[in-house]
Formats: C-alpha cells, structure tokens, sequence
C-alpha cells in the first residue's frame, strides 16, 4: 500500500496546518494588517473544496458501479455471502442509531459553546474574490442539486446492469475502475494542498471566533472516538450473546489484525493479516479465502458510526437545524455509497462529501474535521476490521461444508 504513508503524511501536515491558521487567526485579532489575508484564504478554501466536489461526485458513481455490482451478484457466490451482507446491514442501521444517539446527546446535553462558529468560512464577504466565490457557490450548489439523482440513478443503473450480457457488464465495471483509479491519482495530487486549504479555514474561523475553533474540534475528536469505541464494544457484547466461539477466543484471534488496522489506517492494508486471523477461529479455509477479501473491499461500518455524529455536530457548529427528514437523507445516501468507499486511510471524509452536501452541510467543516481525524481513523479501521471478523466467523459456521457454495462464474 504505497498511498498509506503518503496520506498518513498528509493527515499530520493538515493537522499542522489547521494549528498554524488556528495561531494566525488568534493573532490577526491584535494585529489587523493579517486581515488582509482573509479574502485569499476565504478564495483558496472554496476553490480547493469545489475542486474536490467535482472530483468526488464521479468517484462516488464509479465506485458505486464496482461495488454494488459485486453485491447484486452475491447470488452467484451463493447464501453465504448474502448473510454476512444482510448482517452487515443490520450493523449498518445499529451504528447509525448508536452514531445519531450520540450526536443528540453531544449537541443538546453537552454545554458546546461555539453556535455558528464556522459560518465566516460559507459565507461571502466583500472582498475582490466576490465574483469568483459566488461563481464557486454556485458549482457547489449545482453539485448539491446531482447528487441524490447520481447516486439513486447509479444504483438502479448497475442493478439493472447485472441483467445484462456478462460481457457488457464486465466492460463497464472495468471501466469504472479505470475512472476511479484516475480519479484517485488526481486527488493524491490535490491533497498535496490539504494542509494549505485546512489552515485557510482554521484562519478565517479563529480569526472571527478566537479559540472556539480549538473546543470544537476537542469536542469532535471526544465524542467520536467515544462512539467508535462504543461500537466496537457492541460487537463483542453482541458476539458474547450469538457468536459461534467464545468471544475470547474471538478477541485473542483478531488482535493481530486490529495491530495492523491501526498502525496502517487502511482496511485493504489488513487483508493478510485478517485472513490469518480468521483462520486462527475458522477451519473452513476455502470459505474465507472467498468472503474475507469481498468484505474487506465493500463493507465500511465506520461510516455510518462516525457520519452521523459528525452531521450532528456540524450542524451546531453551523447553527443549522437538525431535520428528520434530511437525517433519514443523510443516513440512506451514506448506507448505499458505503458499499463503494474505498478502504484507504484519510478518504472516507472525502467520499463522504458529496452526501454531507446533500444534506445541506457546508463542506469547510467537513475539512475541518477531516484534519483532526488522524485518531479517530484508528478506532476507525479497527472497527472495520472488528466487525468483519466477527461477520466472518458467523457466515463460515453456518456455511456447512465448502463444497456446496456455488463459486462465481
């Protein structure tokens, strides 16, 4: 995995680069000559974030294409896979109802002392850039209006698309995964600028907000760990009850694994190990070589743990209500594109944009959060790791003897 430590670097140097525009911004409020620098910053931030979101949106649709193909052939590979998918989903709504709890919790009963402390960075001040920010608002608006049609449209197109000649439907996943490989090594260029656009942020709101900044994102950084931490406690509380080993055994087996999900950040990065970890509690061999790569690939709990309580926190930081219908968006835009975001370290922020958008969040936030979320991306991935071994240990149980699953054509 060539891309970990490179974006492991750019999570610190975003991190460093948000405590930089966090000193300036305390700075400019004694000395006004820095001012001066707020429209670039203001300019910069939002170009680099539309950039983004016109990178993201394709990305989305061709990973959705690649994933979601994988999911309706499930039938192909047999009732195996169909149960850890449908468990999987039960995870999914588990963690969104865990990740929503919290996120209520944090924004109403914890004392948050920053209402609209980021909205210097959506708006428009009146500055040479006005013409090119309102230009850039508007792509961004746009961009809001295609999401839910792109991913709706996607998933019914690639459903429909497993209804067609193999030929046909393996021309274009292939394709998507050229697309999304292109995409990527694009956006690995642009994040070279990470760190500039996170302290162009952090500059604009400490310079209108002081420290506030600093609070919001400890506040950020407690809350979600404690939910990823919650989740992954359930699991084994959920495992204790309807695991077919005994969850010790279960816990020492899938250490190594986790080592590994938190040194590297990356899901992909622990297939091998995770493959000799299941094999430690399984001896159904020929099954996991089958299922344990396909889980790792498509299933991202993360997501809808971590999201959620972010959408809840972003939304007071805004001082934007929150809506149940546009939660119930947010929550089931995020579950369908979940099967498709890829499992390398620092991207699930970014692929999540487009549904954050969606539902009405100003993506200066999610950028925010994105360059505090070096720790959080550990309890993340060992999450993800967790869960899978956990899904795996159910399906190969219950899969009887490897014979009978039906192999993909």
């Amino acid at each position: 995995m060539k891309g970990v430590p490179r974006m492991r670097s750019i999570s610190t140097g975003s991190l460093l680069g948000m405590v930089t525009g966090l000193v300036l911004g305390i700075f400019s409020q004694d000395y006004p000559s820095l001012l001066a620098l707020a429209p670039f910053a203001r300019l910069f931030a939002k170009g680099w974030i539309t950039v983004v979101i016109i990178m993201a949106l394709p990305l989305v649709a061709c990973q959705l294409v690649t994933g979601l193909s994988a999911m309706f052939k499930t039938s192909l590979i047999g009732k195996v896979v169909l149960r850890g998918l449908g468990a999987h989903v039960v995870m999914l709504v588990l963690g969104s109802v865990l990740s929503v709890t919290f996120g209520y919790f944090f924004t109403n009963r914890v004392a948050l002392d920053f209402p609209a402390i980021l909205s210097s960075t959506s708006s428009v001040s009146s500055d040479p850039g006005d013409v090119v920010n309102g230009w850039l608002a508007t792509v961004q608006g746009l961009a809001m209006q295609l999401i839910v049609p792109v991913i709706l449209g996607v998933t019914v197109l690639t459903f429909a698309l497993t209804k067609t000649p193999e030929h046909l439907s393996h021309w274009v996943t292939a394709f998507s995964g050229r697309v999304s490989e292109r995409i990527f090594n694009a956006l690995r260029i642009l994040f070279i600028l990470l760190p500039v656009s996170a302290g162009s942020i952090a500059f604009l709101i400490a310079g209108q907000s002081g420290l506030q900044l600093a609070g919001f994102a400890g506040t950020y950084l407690l809350g979600v760990c404690m939910v990823l931490v919650t989740m992954t406690g359930l699991i084994y509380l959920l495992f204790r009850f309807f695991g077919p080993i005994p969850v010790r055994h279960f816990s020492r087996c899938m250490f190594p694994a986790q080592v590994v999900a938190a040194g590297t950040c990356s899901s992909l990065a622990t297939l091998p190990a995770l493959l000799e970890s299941t094999g430690s509690f399984s001896r159904n061999m020929p099954i996991n070589r089958l299922v344990v790569p396909l889980f790792v690939s498509f299933f991202r709990l993360n997501l809808l743990v971590a999201n959620p309580f972010s959408f809840f926190i972003l939304s007071a930081a805004y001082n934007l209500p929150v809506e149940s219908h546009n939660l119930l968006l947010f929550i089931g835009l995020m579950i369908i594109t979940s099967f498709g975001s890829p499992g390398l370290p620092q991207m699930g922020k970014v692929y999540s944009m487009p549904v954050f958008l969606a539902a009405g969040i100003p993506l200066e936030g999610v950028l925010i959060l994105k360059a505090v979320d070096g720790i959080p991306d550990i309890f993340k991935t060992v999450l993800n790791v967790t869960e899978i071994g956990a899904l795996v240990s159910l399906v190969s149980s219950q899969a009887g003897h490897p014979e009978e699953i039906t192999q993909p054509s």
